[in-house]
């Protein structure tokens, strides 16, 4: 279904005038994960403007988000679907809908309850208008405004204001582990904030485990170099596989040798696919799930994808979702490899 057909589907649903039918249909495609930006734009402009309650009711709130959350069951191995135009795809899984049904629960917590909602005070608004602190929790891929990456692990929080980050400096604080890979621009370091650790950097890889239950502050470098200090000194400049260790209490450090591939392990269980092509992907998969993948048409691999999955999914699920937004079908061979048909893109 096109974006354009999807969208006037969804306005009906919004209206009341979809059948059993037509409501259920609009259901399974937003289960698929492929209009996840439409979505997040439309709730996240109706939250904006205050009118929730006289555009989607609790109820159709409610539907939107068990599809959103719920696995589909007694999934089929092949998806069969008629490829229909040529494009470049986009793809957001369906744990990326997550971001959505958070912006619905926000809206059944603020605007359900009551159809009538007390004005701000003055002084409230102003408040809410000098937050300007971006938060990201959980496990999750972040982009941030300069071109970098940050992949969360699991319990972890990131943090900077959209103000002032890549003004004169690119600031950052982090609760818990993240794995760093920053854009290199030498006139505008990058710093992250651990309590009273800081880790500066012009562009490199790096990972920094700051979880509440350890004592301590690890810095690791994958690639390029990292310092590591605080306010008043610097600890050391270190190299990719050599890591400090800093205790949070007493600020005393110690610097090693370690491998950083060991160190970023928790990474192998999430698959990342952040703009890549289909021939990159496939390869990605392959060796995540230990499968061969054979795409029938070399246009495939023309194709671009955006997915993060991060909740171990299997590999029926991955190839379900990236078939279903590819317009394209997949099925095992007797040798048990992966055949990719389809299209492609030009």
């Amino acid at each position: 279904m096109s974006q354009k057909k999807f969208e006037e589907l969804f306005e009906s649903y919004l209206q009341n005038n979809l059948s059993d039918a037509e409501q259920q249909q609009m259901m399974e495609i937003i289960q698929q994960g492929a209009y996840d930006d439409f979505l997040k734009g439309k709730i996240h402009d109706m939250l904006k403007v205050g009118n929730v309650t006289d555009v989607m009711d609790k109820k159709q709130s409610d539907d939107v988000l068990n599809y959103i959350l719920s696995q589909p069951q007694n999934e089929p191995k092949v998806v069969d679907l008629n490829p229909k135009r040529r494009r470049k795809v986009v793809l957001q899984s369906l744990f990326a809908a997550a971001s959505i049904a958070l912006l619905i629960a926000l809206g059944n917590s603020l605007f359900f309850k009551q159809e009538t909602v007390l004005p701000a005070t003055p002084k409230l608004l102003e408040v809410v208008a000098k937050n300007t602190l971006i938060d990201f929790s959980g496990k999750q891929l972040v982009h941030l405004p300069d071109g970098s990456t940050v992949l969360l692990n699991d319990n972890s929080t990131l943090k900077y204001d959209q103000d002032s980050f890549d003004s004169k400096t690119r600031e950052v604080t982090l609760t818990g582990e993240a794995f760093f890979d920053i854009k290199h621009n030498p006139q505008k370091p990058f710093i992250v904030h651990t309590g009273k650790i800081q880790t500066r950097v012009l562009g490199t890889a790096f990972n920094i485990n700051a979880k509440n239950s350890s004592d301590n502050v690890e810095v690791t470098v994958a690639r390029g170099k990292v310092q590591v200090g605080d306010t008043e000194k610097i600890y050391g400049v270190i190299i990719p596989n050599q890591q400090i260790k800093v205790n949070k209490t007493t600020l005393n450090y110690q610097q090693n040798t370690i491998s950083a591939a060991v160190v970023t392990e928790w990474k192998s269980n999430y698959l990342i696919l952040d703009d890549i092509n289909m021939a990159e992907a496939v390869s990605l998969i392959s060796q995540k799930y230990k499968v061969q993948i054979l795409i029938s048409n070399e246009k495939i691999k023309n194709c671009r994808i955006t997915a993060s999955f991060l909740n171990e999914e299997d590999l029926d699920h991955v190839l379900k979702v990236i078939s279903s937004v590819l317009e394209t079908e997949y099925r095992y061979n007797k040798a048990g490899a992966v055949i990719l048909d389809g299209k492609g893109c030009e």
